[in-house]
């Protein structure tokens, strides 16, 4: 089931898999060789996930994001993104300092390596040391959800060169913001994160007249 997983994040962050597209289990089953109950079963965590949206009677379709929906989404990440960093207790611990800093260099090394994969975990990890420094769970959990749903709109830019070069920037400059204890930067990063995945998606997806800023 995993790699039927990582084979449909991969072609959603190819753009082979867009945005509405029906996954039907035969060509999945196909494409990825594997037994129509993996498939199912791949397709109902991705479900749980909130990457795809399952439709009873029809199947699944790969998350669209309309523009006002996307405004929200970001909106509210936004709001989560800020209380996790409003709850930091600076300093942190030398020692979980050591543990954010290794994630961001994994990160680089991922987006070095061209792996899509190895991007994408290594990103979610850098997220989950980033905002787990809020020490409260329903906060970090609930950020952790919400880069699952976004995934579809985050995804085109992990195979974007100029988007990845400013995700490798703006992870180091939130492990400084971090060591040098500054919130308020901390605060700006954190919503200046979402924005350049946000725009690519817009540029690539959204009429420019269906735009929500």
């Amino acid at each position: 089931m995993v790699a039927v997983i990582e084979a449909i994040e991969v072609d959603i962050i190819r753009g082979h898999l867009l945005p509405s597209v029906w996954l039907i289990e035969d060509h999945l089953m196909e494409d990825y060789d594997a037994k129509r109950h993996v498939v199912r079963a791949a397709l109902s965590e991705l479900g749980r996930l909130g990457v795809v949206v399952k439709q009873p009677h029809r199947g699944a379709r790969v998350r669209r994001f309309e523009a006002e929906s996307l405004a929200r989404l970001h909106h509210f990440r936004n709001i989560l993104h800020v209380s996790a960093v409003d709850a930091f207790a600076l300093p942190v611990a030398p020692e979980r300092l050591d543990r954010l800093r290794l994630a961001a260099a994994e990160h680089a090394e991922a987006v070095d390596s061209g792996d899509l994969i190895r991007i994408h975990r290594a990103n979610m990890v850098f997220h989950r040391r980033f905002y787990g420094l809020c020490d409260n769970p329903y906060i970090s959990e609930s950020i952790r959800l919400h880069d699952w749903i976004s995934f579809p709109a985050r995804a085109y830019g992990m195979s974007d060169e100029t988007s990845l070069r400013v995700a490798k920037e703006e992870h180091h400059a939130m492990v400084e913001a971090v060591a040098a204890q500054d919130r308020a930067l901390l605060r700006d990063l954190a919503c200046r994160h979402t924005v350049n995945a946000r725009n690519l998606y817009e540029h690539k997806f959204l009429f420019k007249g269906d735009r929500v800023r």
